[in-house]
């Protein structure tokens, strides 16, 4: 076999297989997705009909979505605040500064650990009975918190641990974009007289424009999908203040074997996302300067 057609064949085997995969378990799901939010199978029965655009109205007219938007904001607020904390510890681990390997495992390590381990971690952190953080309130004279029970910071309690899991793993990103910039550029702005947060706000920021973009992206979405802490600590209560979008959805699926208004939720969602991630990118290329 010549050398000329054993290139066309890799081509041609590098480019099928994955988008072979992709129409597979990407593109075709997707279909089917949208086909059955037009009907009201409920996920077992081969027998459906269709409803037209009662799922969707469903949607808009339950009560519920908008306290799955507000639990999701709040996931997206504090993934945006995440975003900036990481890029603040990251330049001081980049920093020289002695222990700064030690502190880099000690911010990334959440990230490693096992998701279900975390969400019991905290669930004995924030236990109203036996929890470090209410026997030490209880120890200075104030009033026990109720986190998991209180449904004004019930969202918030499940958020903080969405935060302290993924900041390492924020933080490895950008220390990766910080030392994709050439040093030569901060010799010559420290020669020029440039002070530390004139070379973060001309030189650093500019040069991990992108990389920033990316990380809202990803915490946008991230925050959209969220639903294992909800799942693991709180079924959606107290009530449901702790419902989130994702949760919603596999609650009415598995629990209520409605897949066609699930499908309509997921559907809703992506463009949701999809909104979301258009007015972030204008206000990052926009406004991005500080």
């Amino acid at each position: 076999m010549s050398y000329r057609m054993q290139k066309k064949i890799l081509l041609i085997g590098f480019l099928f297989i994955p988008m072979l995969l992709m129409l597979l378990f990407l593109v075709w799901p997707a279909i089917r997705m949208v086909f059955y939010s037009f009907t009201n199978w409920d996920g077992s029965l081969p027998e459906y009909k269709f409803t037209g655009l009662r799922n969707y109205k469903l949607v808009f007219t339950d009560s519920t979505l908008w306290v799955l938007l507000k639990n999701n904001g709040a996931y997206a607020l504090v993934g945006i605040l995440q975003t900036f904390i990481a890029l603040a510890f990251a330049v001081l681990v980049t920093q020289k500064m002695r222990g700064r390997g030690f502190y880099k495992t000690i911010i990334f390590m959440p990230y490693v650990l096992n998701i279900t381990a975390v969400a019991y971690m905290f669930n004995f952190m924030y236990d109203y009975n036996e929890g470090p953080i209410n026997i030490f309130m209880r120890f200075i004279q104030a009033e026990p918190i109720r986190f998991f029970s209180d449904k004004n910071i019930a969202i918030f309690t499940l958020v903080s641990m969405s935060l302290w899991r993924w900041l390492g793993y924020t933080m490895v990103i950008y220390i990766a974009a910080l030392q994709s910039i050439e040093p030569e550029i901060y010799e010559s702005s420290v020669i020029d007289g440039a002070n530390a947060w004139q070379n973060f706000r001309y030189i650093t920021l500019p040069n991990i424009t992108r990389i920033v973009e990316l990380q809202m992206f990803l915490a946008l979405n991230g925050s959209l999908q969220a639903f294992t802490e909800t799942l693991i600590l709180t079924k959606g209560g107290p009530g449901n203040s702790t419902f989130t979008f994702m949760y919603y959805v596999i609650d009415n699926y598995f629990n209520y074997q409605q897949y066609g208004f699930a499908a309509a939720m997921s559907v809703v969602l992506v463009f949701i996302i999809l909104i979301l991630t258009g007015i972030q990118r204008k206000v990052v290329k926009g406004g991005i300067s500080i």
